[in-house]
C-alpha cells in the first residue's frame, strides 16, 4: 500500500515533465520551422504532390501551397514534440519512428495538397469538404496515431500490474481479491 502512495507522487512528476518538454520543444520546433525550414518542407510537398495532381490534369502553383502552409506544417511539430518528449525511449528506436512518422505526414499533407488544388480547379463543394476531413485528420489524429504506433510507448510509461492483471494505479484494483464474496 505504501507503494502505491510513492508511485503516484512520481507519475505526476513524470507526466508534467513530459508536458513541459513537449511545450518547449513545440515552441523551439515551430520557431525553426517558421524561420528556416518552412520554406523548405513547404517546396518538399509541393514536389509530392505534383505527380498527384498532374493525375488530375492540373499543375501545382507554389505560391498556392505556400497560402496553405500553416494547415500543413503543425502537424510534423506536433509529431516531432510527442516523440523528442517522451523519456525513457533509447535514441535509436525513437529516431526511427520519428524518421517514419514524418514521412508518412509529408505524404499526408501531400495529399491534403492535391485535394485543396482538386476542390480550386473544379470549384467544387464536395472536394473542399473533403479536402477539410483531411486536413483536420492529418493534422489532429494523425500525429498521435503515429506516435502510438510508431514509438514503444510502454517503455516510456510503464505500468505495474498486478497478477490479476489490474493495474496498480487503478483504485478499483486496492481491494483485497480474497475478500471478493464471489
Amino acid at each position: 500500500m505504501k507503494s502505491d502512495r510513492r508511485e503516484a507522487p512520481t507519475l505526476a512528476r513524470d507526466i508534467a515533465a513530459f508536458v513541459l518538454r513537449f511545450l518547449a520543444i513545440s515552441i523551439a520546433l515551430y520557431v525553426l520551422f517558421y524561420l528556416f525550414a518552412g520554406a523548405y518542407y513547404v517546396r518538399l510537398v509541393a514536389l509530392i504532390a505534383g505527380p498527384m495532381l498532374s493525375a488530375f490534369g492540373h499543375s501545382i502553383v507554389l505560391r498556392g501551397v505556400q497560402r496553405i502552409a500553416e494547415d500543413i506544417s503543425f502537424n510534423p511539430i506536433v509529431f516531432l514534440s510527442l516523440a523528442a518528449a517522451v523519456g525513457r525511449i533509447p535514441w535509436r528506436p525513437r529516431l526511427r519512428g520519428m524518421a517514419i512518422g514524418t514521412a508518412i505526414l509529408v505524404v499526408a499533407n501531400a495529399f491534403t495538397v492535391t485535394s485543396v488544388f482538386v476542390a480550386s480547379y473544379r470549384k467544387s463543394e464536395a472536394w473542399w469538404t473533403g479536402a477539410e476531413i483531411l486536413d483536420l485528420t492529418n493534422n489532429f489524429f494523425l500525429p498521435i496515431l503515429l506516435w502510438i504506433a510508431l514509438l514503444p510507448l510502454r517503455a516510456a510509461f510503464p505500468m505495474k500490474r498486478r497478477l490479476d492483471g489490474a493495474s496498480v494505479s487503478d483504485p478499483a484494483s486496492r481491494t483485497d481479491p480474497s475478500s471478493d464474496p464471489q
